[in-house]
């Protein structure tokens, strides 16, 4: 295909030669001696089958042929040059991710967390939105979304991140009056607005009949984990969502009653076979922070 394209070592030898009007000098630029630059020259000028140089004593002058081919050669050059530069530097350009996160997610958890990702990625700006919509990437401008769901999100690629793995929790007030299963009952229920039928899956699953009429309900597991913390009853929260809360004992665990919940947690991408670089830095960073709670 390229059955003129003399050897890139000569070439630069010669070009550098050229600009610099000597062999000694082009050596230095190349870390090479300046005899190992003649001898490119002369490798390059067999090629062309012509002399590029006419060599004076002490000095060098191109021949009307080197002249042309100098100013081509040059531009040829530093077309390589930028091109390789751009595919170097472009990961490093501003790039600008758009992730779209389920309120409780993005509230608690992952804002505190995202000044690492920011520090890892410094050249990405990061665009983060809340949702819990379905979503249709034909419609909206997301890089990624994370949803959580009872079923497998359709239209689009769908990266599994873990199960809901609930705890039952309360604040260290209310701990002493939960020994058993069944002081449940003497207690509040905080429930989530938007997964009414929660606590009665919990209930069958750990072998409880729950009683109380005592309910009080909150859209989102962060309002969940605060009416907890403030001592207005008891919550069913994922793990990963109060490591903080338990770590600190603003929460406490009062009995193991381990419940995996019908709800997994997704990252949703636009179907495509390529990934954006942008796009799996993130992946790979979340995979990061999830891997304690996922069941390999």
């Amino acid at each position: 295909m390229y059955s003129h394209l003399p050897p890139l070592n000569a070439l630069r030898a010669f070009e550098a030669s050229a600009r610099l009007m000597s062999f000694t000098l082009a050596g230095k630029e190349l870390y090479v001696t300046h005899g190992a630059i003649s001898k490119q020259v002369k490798l390059l000028e067999n090629f062309v089958g012509m002399p590029l140089f006419i060599r004076q004593h002490r000095s060098l002058k191109l021949t009307d042929e080197g002249e042309r081919y100098f100013v081509n050669a040059q531009a040829a050059l530093q077309t390589i040059n930028n091109a390789t530069s751009d595919l170097i530097t472009q990961p490093l350009r501003t790039q600008t991710l758009a992730i779209n996160v389920l309120p409780s997610l993005t509230i608690s958890w992952l804002i505190p967390r995202m000044e690492e990702f920011k520090s890892r990625y410094p050249h990405l700006y990061v665009d983060l939105s809340i949702g819990d919509f379905e979503v249709d990437f034909n419609k909206v401008n997301y890089d990624i979304a994370i949803r959580s769901s009872t079923t497998v999100p359709k239209a689009a690629n769908v990266l599994t991140l873990m199960d809901e793995d609930l705890c039952l929790v309360c604040s260290p007030d209310l701990a002493p009056a939960l020994n058993t299963l069944g002081d449940i009952n003497n207690m509040t229920l905080l429930q989530h607005t938007t997964r009414p039928g929660l606590w009665q899956l919990w209930a069958q699953t750990v072998g409880v009949t729950l009683t109380t009429d005592k309910k009080f309900g909150v859209e989102h597991f962060y309002m969940l984990s605060q009416a907890a913390a403030s001592g207005m009853g008891v919550a069913l929260i994922p793990r990963f969502f109060i490591e903080d809360e338990l770590s600190t004992g603003k929460l406490v665990i009062p009995f193991e009653a381990n419940f995996i919940s019908p709800y997994r947690y997704y990252l949703l991408t636009p179907k495509s076979s390529n990934l954006p670089l942008k796009v799996q830095s993130f992946i790979d960073w979340l995979l990061e922070l999830f891997s304690p709670y996922r069941h390999h």
